[in-house]
């Protein structure tokens, strides 16, 4: 299953494309908001739909930019409590911070990350541009 995940500021990753690959794959999506005025909060699903057999599938946790790991952090959460193993979740992100990194591992250290860079200057500009959302 590709399970696309998005945030209330962004579009979220298209997860058809992997359906044009692969005809059998099955789509969910997620909606996670963060509190603008209190950052420290933590985030909170607003929305879930995940296939039905989604326990039973190996899972791509699409997500394009982990820069603090909340929004990942509640989406695996989500996951866990529709009976997904940590070990069939496999996280697909372009950039990664090592602090998101480890605040992912050390919650949930047998989920995989799949990740272009990690870097220390994981832009938050990116995503403005990327969504954007930069005006």
């Amino acid at each position: 299953a590709v399970v696309s995940t998005q945030n209330t500021e962004s579009s979220g990753i298209n997860a058809e494309y992997g359906r044009q690959c692969c005809r059998s794959i099955r789509i969910g999506k997620m909606l996670v908001r963060h509190e603008q005025e209190d950052l420290n909060k933590p985030a909170k699903v607003i929305y879930a739909k995940l296939p039905p057999d989604v326990a039973e599938r190996n899972v791509l946790l699409m997500y394009p930019l982990m820069n603090s790991g909340g929004t990942i952090h509640q989406s695996i959460r989500e996951l866990k409590k529709n009976h997904v193993s940590e070990d069939r979740i496999t996280i697909c992100t372009l950039f990664v911070t090592p602090d998101s990194v480890t605040k992912v591992l050390d919650d949930f250290p047998r989920v995989r990350i799949l990740t272009t860079e990690v870097n220390d200057d994981c832009a938050l500009h990116f995503g403005e541009r990327y969504f954007g959302t930069d005006k």
